[in-house]
């Protein structure tokens, strides 16, 4: 018996090969489509999340950084941060390393200023440099990566 073009034979049921197939490439396109999409948004997000900064001396050396906003990197130096008009500006210096200031910076910044910036601490300064001071617009302090429980004092401990 022929029906549309297959031929039977008798006792089998027709061949459903071509259905397999296309089913099969449907499968591939639809997955090479979402491998594709995930690929696409991984580059994407991981290129406008990563933000270079720059080191003191690197900023110090550059240019063409004048006019843009850029991000610098360093340590709050010993002298700490000076409270300015009531807390709403501060001002402090960044050196390079904690052990060395041979790098070292002015920073001037308003706004709320993190509780953990203080002398010794890791911070990122992002605005403008000028005139030997860097004006900072957002001021981002590096969290303590280790954290240890506080030691009982001698005077709770006792009756």
């Amino acid at each position: 018996m022929l029906t549309e073009g297959v031929v039977e034979k008798p006792g089998q049921a027709p061949e459903s090969r071509p259905k397999r197939r296309k089913a099969r490439w449907g499968f591939i396109i639809a997955g090479l489509a979402i491998a594709a999409a995930v690929i696409y948004l991984v580059v994407a997000n991981t290129g406008t999340s990563a933000e270079y900064y720059m080191t003191i001396h690197e900023l110090q050396t550059c240019s063409s950084c004048a006019g843009q906003s850029v991000r610098v990197a360093g340590f709050v130096s010993q002298a700490g941060v000076t409270q300015l008009n009531g807390g709403q500006s501060v001002t402090f210096s960044i050196i390079d390393s904690v052990t060395s200031a041979t790098q070292k910076m002015a920073v001037s910044y308003q706004g709320v200023v993190p509780d953990t910036v203080r002398a010794g601490t890791q911070v990122v300064v992002e605005g403008h440099f000028s005139s030997g001071v860097f004006h900072a617009t957002t001021l981002l302090a590096k969290c303590p990566s280790k954290f240890q429980a506080a030691t009982p004092s001698a005077s709770s401990g006792s009756n």
